[in-house]
């Protein structure tokens, strides 16, 4: 009887241990989603809006002065980067904005303000609405 002890306690050890090396869809314990939000709170509309996330670019078109627009997008691995890249007037600003993952819990909200100047929130006070579906 001790011995199927532990060999379940082995099993469970080594389940534990090798948790992160499953791939994202079973990893149920964790979040299957990432959240971004995109504000524009400038005096421009933002153009050609593209989230660059897990390596692939995500179009949201045009943003409007004072809107906000928000992406769900399946997670894919532990972390990635966040590149942001839109036409302000004339200019087209692209750049690095965060790292995404589970210390910030896959949520980020990135903030354009007057002269394309991006600032970057990240973590749980995130208000996303579809969160709880």
């Amino acid at each position: 009887m001790s011995k199927n002890y532990l060999l379940i306690i082995l099993l469970l050890l080594f389940g534990w241990l090798s948790r992160d090396r499953l791939p994202t869809e079973y990893q149920f314990w964790k979040d299957k989603h990432a959240w971004i939000k995109v504000q524009n709170i400038s005096e421009k509309d933002l153009k050609d809006v593209s989230v660059r996330v897990w390596s692939q670019p995500h179009q949201l078109g045009t943003i409007n002065q004072g809107m906000t627009q928000e992406l769900k997008v399946n997670r894919r691995s532990e972390i990635s980067d966040v590149v942001l890249r839109f036409r302000y007037g004339s200019a087209v600003i692209e750049g690095y904005v965060g790292a995404l993952g589970e210390d910030n819990h896959y949520q980020m909200e990135i903030s354009v303000n007057d002269a394309g100047i991006v600032s970057v929130q990240k973590g749980t006070s995130l208000k996303v609405d579809e969160r709880s579906k």
